[in-house]
């Protein structure tokens, strides 16, 4: 079976950085792929023309294409892919119905409450959904990333307009007719190690703990002051490493990295896919903390999953879809944002080597078991059939 992913933003591979919807797209193929079906994949050339040096060829990874957005259909017109997978909405206004093709569309991130969370407008949250509605009315099947986001996914699909589109604009026949759930899958964050990179067994070094803060700066998870977690963690006398660059969409003022206290090493970035994992690995525990929000609770926050494939612990807010795996794999630990206390108490566990290793073990648990693509893909790859 001949499989299309269709990435929304660039992916590992063409030596620059990459952020979450890349780094999920790859995942999806490394997944399809250990499970014997043959992927290609597409970049939108808006993308790269972007984020690569105009003055330096582009050169692709194998398998990989670079397509105007607006040249999608005729791509999987002239290739006869028997499945197309597109993650996030931002392509679907440019993809049409194929005949023998069938489309899936992977539910990645709840954008819509990211747009709430964020201070946008109307007008943004108007075009968001217009382009969610017809993703799922173009969709024969759907991936949600994560338990938590089915219902935020079936209240979209079972939306009157969602049906409209289909059958009206699209000419598809209805295609919820029965239980809805068996048209949604969970595809948790399959996470592809960086060539010659593996999961990390032990501490990295001996000495002075280091505790890593990584991911773009976002305006509907950023917080308004110091997080507790640095004051913290220098006050435990572990070194505290931040690597936080702006997005290459650029980042709200109120989105803008915090003040630091005393002790804190800044690292310039962002950095290459193998770079940050390589830079990820180094720490002995790394740290997510963010606002919490509607959409935060909804969120399979990939800083987080990317450091637990990698193999190290994290110390995680109290409400995702993160910390949902950090309690059941004892693969890290979980903290409010603002409880002092508690951060004190988590950097003091961080320094006993037993604690720290039996973290390092959950995270390691979490990593083959959640995160690899081959077991993040296991459920959708059965129900996409045997490869032909």
């Amino acid at each position: 079976m001949s499989i299309l992913v269709i990435a929304n933003d660039v992916i590992p591979g063409f030596g620059v950085p990459v952020a979450a919807p890349g780094i999920r797209a790859a995942g999806l193929v490394a997944g399809l792929r250990a499970h014997g079906f043959e992927v290609e994949t597409t970049v939108p050339e808006t993308i790269i023309e972007i984020v690569t040096d105009p003055a330096q060829p582009v050169i692709p990874p194998p398998a990989v294409t670079v397509v105007n957005p607006t040249d999608l259909h005729e791509f999987i017109v002239a290739n006869s892919f028997e499945t197309v997978v597109f993650t996030n909405a931002n392509m679907a206004p440019h993809l049409h119905p194929v005949p023998g093709t069938r489309f899936v569309f992977d539910m990645f991130a709840p954008k819509i409450l990211e747009l709430l969370s964020s201070g946008r407008t109307d007008r943004d949250w108007a075009r968001e959904a217009r382009r969610k509605e017809r993703a799922l009315a173009l969709a024969d099947h759907v991936w949600v990333n994560g338990h938590r986001k089915l219902g935020y996914a079936l209240g979209w699909l079972l939306r009157p307009s969602v049906d409209r589109i289909r059958t009206e604009e699209l000419g598809l026949a209805r295609l919820v007719t029965g239980d809805p759930m068996q048209y949604v899958t969970t595809v948790e964050m399959p996470v592809p190690l960086p060539a010659g990179t593996e999961v990390r067994s032990q501490r990295p070094a001996a000495g002075a703990l280091r505790v890593g803060v990584a991911g773009y700066v976002q305006r509907w998870s950023a917080l308004d002051d110091v997080p507790a977690a640095y004051h913290a963690a220098t006050a435990a006398g572990h070194e505290l490493h931040v690597l936080q660059p702006e997005h290459w969409g650029g980042s709200a003022p109120d989105a803008e990295p915090v003040a630091d206290p005393a002790g804190v090493h800044r690292h310039d970035g962002p950095l290459g896919y193998s770079d940050f994992a390589a830079w990820i690995q180094s720490m002995d525990v790394m740290v997510d903390v963010f606002a919490q929000s509607a959409e935060r609770h909804m969120a399979m926050i990939t800083r987080s999953a990317v450091a637990l494939r990698f193999g190290v612990p994290v110390i995680h807010g109290v409400d995702s879809e993160i910390s949902d795996l950090i309690r059941a794999y004892d693969a890290g630990w979980v903290v409010e944002a603002d409880d002092d206390d508690a951060w004190s108490r988590a950097y003091a566990e961080c320094a006993d080597a037993e604690v720290l290793a039996r973290k390092q073990r959950g995270a390691i648990r979490v990593s083959a078991e959640r995160f690899a693509p081959d077991s993040a893909l296991a459920e959708a790859a059965k129900k996409l059939g045997l490869p032909t």
